[in-house]
């Protein structure tokens, strides 16, 4: 199993404890005492599974951490590992987005179980996907024929090439930033030049587009000095 995980733990020995016995189990795991660390890991890598601990008591705040990757990466299945077991604080946690709830001391072989079953259910979703069209929030994207359908009407969406381009790229990344760089590539086949708007008008564009049909989710999100990030809800 390679899956790879982010641990995020203010106890820094009790996280070394149980990296090392889920990388005896076979998978990967990227260790941080640090909310910006986390955050910035969850921007560069394909990150599946979280474990986090949101008791930290301080400027960083383990729940604000769930909320962040809840809103920007909702793919990322997230289980909480906390020194509070009152029922309150577990609906809380699972209020705010996580998957699952542990409380210290947790047994290591309990968390590889928990994060298994995540991953099961992960990878049986994804199995009965057709390749080549992608549904989401109304939307059915068809790969074979390079055009977008709203579902609820059957109605084509006009697409330019370059949009169409544009919209897959994100939904290739879908829940991850996409930095501006890469945008560009992908709608002016050039990398980003200074004070060129070109990225900016076409997200724009595309963003009219996909809202005269589906108003309610704000699908192309905008990640300050980062880029954009297609928050994808399959179907």
């Amino acid at each position: 199993m390679s899956a790879q995980i982010l641990l995020l733990d203010k106890d820094f020995r009790h996280a070394q404890f149980i990296r090392s016995g889920l990388e005896k189990e076979g998978f990967t795991v990227m260790q941080t005492s640090h909310v910006i660390d986390a955050k910035a890991h969850l921007r560069d890598y394909p990150i599946k599974l979280a474990i986090v601990d949101p008791d930290f008591g301080n400027q960083e705040n383990g729940m604000d951490f769930i909320r962040y990757t809840r809103d920007y990466y909702p793919d990322t299945r997230m289980i909480i590992l906390s020194e509070k077991a009152t029922v309150v604080d577990r609906v809380l946690g699972i209020e705010m987005g996580a998957d699952d709830y542990l409380t210290k001391p947790a047994d290591v072989r309990e968390i590889t179980a928990r994060l298994r079953r995540l991953l099961s259910r992960m990878n049986s979703y994804f199995r009965h996907q057709d390749n080549n069209r992608i549904k989401f929030s109304g939307f059915m994207l068809d790969r074979s024929h390079r055009h977008l359908v709203w579902e609820i009407t059957q109605e084509r969406v006009t697409l330019t090439s370059r949009e169409y381009d544009l919209l897959l790229c994100l939904i290739e990344h879908g829940n991850r930033v996409v930095d501006r760089n890469s945008i560009s590539s992908v709608v002016c086949g050039r990398p980003i030049q200074a004070l060129d708007r070109s990225v900016d008008v076409a997200i724009s564009n595309l963003r009219k587009k996909l809202r005269c049909y589906n108003t309610a989710d704000n699908l192309i999100r905008s990640v300050r000095g980062s880029g954009y990030c297609f928050s994808i809800r399959y179907e």
